[in-house]
C-alpha cells in the first residue's frame, strides 16, 4: 500500500494522536508499505517523524478551505501514487477529501482519538461526503458516532492503540534534586500532558494541597508544556505547595520519568484512549484517572488503581490518598502492566490497521 498520513496540528503541539501516527507509519513501513507523513514545516511532528525514519512532506493546511494545501496534496498523491490518505484533523479530511473527489484520487479515512464530530448538519454535510471511514480507538466513541445514523455499522472501525514496550527507557529520571534531603521514603506522583485546560491539572493541584498537608513526603511532578504554565505556577504558589509540586516542562524521554515514579495520575476533562495512562500502566504504575473516554476500556477500577469523575478535586484527592495508604499499591501496578501488555500490544494494533486498510482499498 501507498499511504499518506496527514496531520496539520500546530507546530509546537504533540500528543497521543501524533504519537499514534508516527508509530503506525513506522510499523507499517516495516511491513513493506510505503508510508509518508504530511505535516507543517519545522513542527514537532516533522522532527519526530524524521527521527523515526519516515519520509516527510510539508503541507500548508490551516483551514477547511486551503487552496495551497489542495494542490500540494494533489501533487504528492500523483507523484507518490498514494492509494489512501488518513487525516488526523477534520480540516485534513475535508481538504484531502475534496481533492480526491475532484481528481478520482485516493481513499480518505479519518483517524480520531477524541470526538471531533457532533450530531449537527454542518458536520454531516461538510465531512461525510469527503470521507470513506473513521478509525477510532474506543467503543464509546463508536457508539456515540453510530447513534447519529449517518452511516452503516462498518463505517467507524475501532482499533485499540498499541504500545511498544521494546522502546521503553532503562534510564531513571533523577528527581532527587526536587526532594527534601531529609526525606527517607518519598512517594513520587507523576502526571504528563500538555498544560492545557483539557488536561485538568488545576484540579490535580487543588487535590494535592490537602494530601501534602497530611503526607509531607508525597511529591507531585507534572511533565509538559503549554499555555497554562504561568497560571499553574501561580496556583501552586497561591496554594503554598511549591515545596512538593514541580512543573518539569516538556520531557522527550517520558519513559525515564515513569521509571522514577511511584504513582500516576490522569486528571483530564476529556480524552480519547489516553496514551499517557497506557504508558504509565505498562511501566507498572498504579493509577488514578478521571473517567474520560476510553479509560474504562483501558484500566479496571479497584484492580489497577481508581477511576473518578472528571472535574472533581475531592474525588481525585480521596483516590490518591487511598493509593498512598495502600501498602501493596505496587501489586495494582503490576496487574495493570500485565493487562496492558496483554490487551494493547503494538503487533495487534498494526495487524488490525493493516487488515482494515486493505479492506478499505478492496471496496
Amino acid at each position: 500500500m501507498h499511504i499518506l498520513l496527514v496531520n496539520s496540528i500546530g507546530k509546537n503541539k504533540w500528543g497521543g494522536g501524533e504519537k499514534w501516527m508516527v508509530l503506525a507509519a513506522q510499523e507499517l513501513s516495516k511491513k513493506g508499505h510505503k508510508v509518508l507523513i504530511g505535516c507543517r514545516a519545522n513542527s514537532i511532528v516533522e522532527t519526530r517523524a524524521k527521527e523515526a525514519g519516515i519520509q516527510v512532506v510539508r503541507l500548508c493546511i490551516y483551514t477547511d478551505i486551503s487552496v495551497k494545501g489542495y494542490f500540494q496534496l494533489k501533487s504528492i498523491c500523483q507523484k507518490e501514487s498514494i492509494e489512501l490518505v488518513i487525516g488526523c484533523q477534520n480540516k485534513d479530511v475535508r481538504v484531502a477529501g475534496f481533492m480526491s473527489r475532484m481528481n478520482n484520487g485516493p481513499k480518505i479515512l479519518s483517524r480520531q482519538g477524541v470526538q471531533l464530530l457532533r450530531n449537527k448538519s454542518k458536520y454531516k454535510w461538510s465531512f461525510l461526503p469527503y470521507c470513506d471511514g473513521i478509525i477510532t480507538n474506543t467503543y464509546s466513541l463508536k457508539k456515540e458516532y453510530d447513534s447519529y445514523g449517518w452511516w452503516d455499522d462498518e463505517f467507524v472501525k475501532v482499533i485499540f492503540n498499541g504500545i511498544n514496550t521494546d522502546v521503553f527507557s532503562k534510564e531513571i529520571y533523577d528527581l532527587s534534586q526536587y526532594i527534601h534531603e531529609d526525606e527517607l521514603k518519598p512517594i513520587k506522583i507523576v502526571s504528563t500532558g500538555r498544560l492545557a485546560s483539557q488536561k485538568g491539572f488545576e484540579y490535580l493541584l487543588d487535590a494535592a494541597k490537602p494530601i501534602i498537608e497530611k503526607y509531607p513526603h508525597v511529591y507531585f511532578f507534572i511533565a509538559g508544556q503549554g499555555k497554562l504554565e504561568s497560571s499553574l505556577k501561580k496556583q501552586i504558589n497561591r496554594l503554598g505547595i511549591e515545596r512538593n509540586v514541580h512543573l518539569l516542562g516538556f520531557q522527550k524521554n517520558v519513559s525515564s520519568l515513569l521509571n522514577a515514579a511511584d504513582l500516576f495520575v490522569l486528571p483530564s476533562l476529556f480524552e480519547g484512549m489516553p496514551n499517557s495512562l497506557m504508558e504509565a500502566l505498562a511501566h507498572g504504575l498504579p493509577a488514578v484517572s478521571t473517567n474520560v473516554n476510553g479509560v474504562s476500556e483501558l484500566m479496571i477500577d479497584n484492580e489497577h488503581g481508581y477511576i473518578v469523575q472528571s472535574g472533581d478535586s475531592k474525588q481525585l484527592e480521596e483516590a490518591i490518598e487511598k493509593l498512598i495508604a495502600d501498602g501493596d499499591f505496587k501489586k495494582k501496578g503490576l496487574a495493570g502492566a500485565e493487562h496492558v501488555k496483554r490487551t494493547f500490544s503494538i503487533d495487534s494494533m498494526i495487524e488490525n490497521v493493516e487488515s482494515h486498510l486493505l479492506q478499505i482499498l478492496s471496496k
